[in-house]
């Protein structure tokens, strides 16, 4: 099920970034709506919780458990890096000039820092599928791990498999983000 729900994810992103230059400003503009209104959702906010209070479980002995929780980890927290790093890309800051003239500073990202995050955006994806074939395999090595062993390489597998769950949903929500602000950097002609 959630290999299915991973290539769906991945098959969403790539769709959205081949098709994203074929929307109109007008088109480009709600769909930014529904995003920022996805991400005032209390089941964004929830998953926001969620991801913070995900911890590394540290090391089992095994091997194929350890390697999964590093994997795991780093997808984790490259997706939280991404989060930071989304909201920023184009933000729009007024303030006041010494003068006291009010100043609106807009900073637009260049094509390549989308490009970037875009990148970014789709190895996390393809490291999480590739996880969630291993979260099998791991869980067959748990019963060659011994009674003192099996404990915390079962808590390492379920952190993995929370690590994966909560974050089908973030890159699927990323990938439309940063689909939307390629093709409206496009549409505007910017490049």
């Amino acid at each position: 099920m959630k290999r299915i729900l991973l290539s769906a994810a991945l098959s969403l992103f790539l769709a959205s970034m081949s098709f994203a230059q074929e929307k109109t400003p007008e088109e480009l503009k709600a769909e930014r709506e529904v995003l920022k209104a996805e991400r005032k959702s209390e089941a964004y906010q929830e998953r926001q919780k969620k991801l913070a209070e995900l911890k590394d479980p540290g090391s089992t002995s095994v091997s194929s458990i350890d390697a999964l929780a590093a994997n795991s980890t780093t997808a984790l927290l490259e997706t939280k890096k991404n989060n930071e790093l989304l909201p920023e890309l184009y933000k729009r800051t007024v303030g006041e000039t010494v003068d006291g003239v009010t100043d609106v500073t807009v900073k637009k990202p260049t094509i390549e820092e989308l490009l970037a995050v875009s990148e970014s955006i789709l190895k996390t994806t393809k490291a999480v599928s590739a996880s969630s074939l291993e979260i099998a395999r791991a869980q067959a090595d748990i019963k060659s791990a011994g009674m003192l062993k099996a404990v915390k390489a079962t808590k390492s597998i379920n952190y993995s498999k929370d690590v994966n769950s909560l974050l089908v949903a973030e890159l699927a929500y990323q990938s439309k983000l940063i689909a939307n602000l390629i093709a409206t950097l496009k549409s505007s002609e910017n490049l």
